[in-house]
């Protein structure tokens, strides 16, 4: 009898046992929204132990099919900002110093935006399975949420990272942490993202950590406002708009 239980709850669990796939589809169905604004600060914090910051306005239409950054402080850098198109796999940057609008090309994907410890191809959201093999390792706890991990590994050298680990929350299928490895296979970067909760329909996260190992320093990223499903001219989100 015992054994026909056990039989049971093995059956069961690999009826409703989700694949790499569907959890990959379920995460990316969080950025359902029409269009969004957000009010966010940047902060990075050096080796040396100084601190910069910076405050931008994103929006984003068609979830992050479409996004447009605009920084508004430090005075420094005001007006600048970053174009992405197609889930991010064609990138714009536009600066107000040089009044100039470049395409980041792919190997740039790699260099750092704003001089934080995230990468243009960090901020992009385009799929990582075109570009990587993956499989879902199993499940595991991070800071109390139960999580399934699932492992991505570079299908070529072009890629920035030679493999990472990203673990999603049972719960509403966001990510809360990741860990990015180099060429070498060292442990380059760690993120974290906390403070999730429910805006209306839609989860979002209040900030988001990324730590660079290898440098010792950390950027985090604060969500101060965000709005969804609000008016936006689809005309932004374009190349000539953005000396604008």
């Amino acid at each position: 009898m015992k054994h026909i239980i056990l039989t049971l709850i093995f059956t069961v669990n690999m009826i409703f046992a989700l694949t790499a796939d569907e959890i990959l589809d379920k995460s990316e169905a969080n950025d359902n929204f029409k269009t969004s604004k957000s009010i966010n600060l940047e902060i990075s914090y050096k080796s040396d132990g100084s601190k910069t910051e910076s405050e931008m306005i994103a929006y984003s239409m068609n979830g992050n099919e479409k996004s447009l950054m605009e920084y508004v402080k430090p005075k420094r850098i005001q007006g600048m900002k970053v174009l992405m198109l197609n889930d991010g796999d064609d990138i714009w940057f536009y600066s107000n110093r040089t009044n100039r609008v470049r395409k980041i090309a792919s190997h740039q994907k790699k260099q750092s935006a704003n001089g934080s410890d995230f990468s243009y191809e960090d901020m992009s959201m385009s799929d990582n399975r075109k570009d990587y093999d993956y499989k879902l390792l199993g499940e595991e706890k991070v800071d109390d949420k139960d999580c399934y991990k699932l492992e991505f590994k570079a299908k070529d050298n072009d890629n920035t990272y030679s493999k990472f680990y990203i673990w999603i929350d049972k719960n509403n299928f966001l990510a809360v942490a990741g860990e990015f490895y180099d060429e070498d296979g060292v442990l380059w970067k760690r993120l974290s993202i906390r403070d999730i909760k429910k805006e209306g329909k839609y989860w979002s996260a209040g900030e988001v950590e990324m730590k660079n190992l290898l440098k010792d320093s950390k950027t985090i990223f604060k969500t101060i406002k965000i709005e969804y499903d609000i008016e936006l001219d689809e005309d932004m989100f374009t190349e000539r708009k953005l000396k604008r």
